[in-house]
């Protein structure tokens, strides 16, 4: 049997540029389905039970650390379409980024993240990205929401200074239904951040929401002109 090839992924890409084409806000969700279709390698076991580490740490790497707490992320090409959307003080945001993907995100400190997007390609590497981190997330609060051990444990590092026994430590990898390797590697990348981040999976599923301001193809070149600007600027300087 031939798998999903080319129009699967012409479909998938088609879905989430003509959605936000809107001037409104986009609930990741909606793009579900053909990411599902699409069947990109790099999330192949996205309609396991089991989580997708190696999707889920893909994205985890590529997006700041702050997409635990966010629900809304805006997609802007300049700076003036974030200003005329209403997003006047983004000079006060706090300036993250991620080890995986070389893009400046901005975080308004509570709900929101902003990204610049200079060509198509940006968006055909950050939807599915963002999509697969949704799936993965929502599919640990599943497991967790169904196990009432693993809610006690995970409960218990609420406690200041509260620490949990190697075994339990173990347990609560095995309850999520992760190989002693992919435990290993969930503990390693998220370090400090592991048991926080954890009682958020707990506490609810993800339900990202994106808005994109613009997205034209004239836009996408001037944004890449003013972006090359300073380099042809030095360009020349060299040439004299």
């Amino acid at each position: 049997m031939i798998g999903p090839g080319k129009r699967e992924v012409d479909l998938y890409v088609r879905t989430y540029t003509t959605l936000l084409q809107s001037s409104g806000v986009i609930g990741i969700s909606s793009f579900e389905p053909a990411h599902i279709t699409a069947a990109a390698s790099l999330h192949a076991g996205v309609t396991e039970r089991e989580p997708d580490l190696n999707a889920f740490l893909y994205s985890v790497q590529r997006l700041p650390a702050s997409i635990v707490d966010v629900r809304l992320i805006v997609l802007g090409q300049q700076r003036g379409a974030f200003l005329r959307a209403g997003y006047v003080n983004m000079d006060e945001w706090q300036i993250e980024s991620a080890p995986g993907r070389r893009r400046r995100w901005l975080f308004d400190g509570s709900e929101t993240l902003a990204a610049y997007i200079a060509s198509t390609s940006d968006l055909d590497d950050l939807i599915p990205t963002i999509v697969a981190y949704q799936i993965e997330w929502n599919k640990m609060h599943r497991i967790i929401d169904e196990d009432e051990r693993l809610q006690e444990l995970i409960a218990l590092t609420k406690t200041d200074g509260a620490v949990l026994t190697s075994q339990q430590i173990a347990e609560v990898g095995e309850r999520l239904l992760l190989s002693t390797q992919d435990w290993n590697r969930l503990k390693g990348i998220w370090g400090a951040r592991l048991w926080p981040n954890l009682r958020l999976i707990a506490a609810d599923k993800k339900k990202y929401e994106l808005r994109m301001l613009g997205g034209s193809y004239v836009g996408y070149t001037r944004a890449t002109r003013q972006w090359y600007a300073p380099v042809a600027r030095l360009l020349n300087d060299l040439e004299l």
